[in-house]
């Protein structure tokens, strides 16, 4: 594990004082102010004012785990997702489950903020920014039809191998995003390319 892992995993069990870290851990102050830098500007340890009592002097500043952080080193989810998405496929049906994770993709993109865009570009941006985020790895290549969003790092490729509908949640992702009709087109052999058209130009009728 590393500096900062094994502070936070010393202040999930109880707070501590920075003294009281660099006992535990036998390192130098300097080295945990930094890790603690770090770790509080990623929401994961908050600071607290230890209790005076009766002490001359500035009381010492008492850190702990923040709410939130219980998971955060969590090798669960992957597993989890798998096993729950193969649950909801044999509980209700391949179809059923589609139009569960096309919700779920609409949700997330509303809960990060990025539904009703002001315009095209800046939730193309927004929506790829916030897959990067989360491991993904986007690009965006002009097509005929409209922009092909590519991702060669999928953050849910386990579960997608599992279940290919699980696909439609990321297409609905940027179809929230950006306010544009969104086709998957992922390729699942060999190596998993993720590939979702937004289609900006309207289809000419034959």
């Amino acid at each position: 594990m590393s500096t900062k892992n094994d502070i936070l995993s010393l202040l999930q069990r109880e707070a501590l004082t920075v003294a009281q870290l660099c006992e535990r851990l036998g390192i130098t102050r300097n080295a945990i102010n930094v890790q603690i830098k770090q770790l509080e500007a990623e929401g994961l340890v908050r600071r607290q004012k230890a209790p005076e009592r009766g002490a001359v002097g500035k009381p010492s500043t008492v850190f702990e785990a923040a709410p939130g952080a219980e998971d955060v080193n969590s090798g669960a989810y992957p597993a989890f997702l798998k096993a729950l998405l193969a649950t909801l496929g044999d509980t209700c049906g391949k179809e059923a489950l589609g139009d569960i994770l096309e919700k779920t993709g609409r949700q997330l993109a509303r809960a990060a903020g990025l539904s009703s865009p002001v315009d095209f570009e800046s939730g193309l941006r927004a929506a790829m920014a916030a897959a990067d985020a989360l491991g993904a790895n986007t690009e965006a290549i002009e097509q005929p039809d409209g922009i092909m969003v590519r991702n060669y790092s999928c953050p849910i490729g386990g579960a997608v191998r599992q279940e290919p509908c699980g696909c439609r949640a990321i297409a609905a992702f940027f179809s929230e995003a950006t306010g544009k009709p969104v086709q998957e087109h992922c390729l699942r052999e060999g190596k998993l390319i993720c590939q979702y058209l937004i289609q900006i130009k309207t289809p000419k009728r034959r």
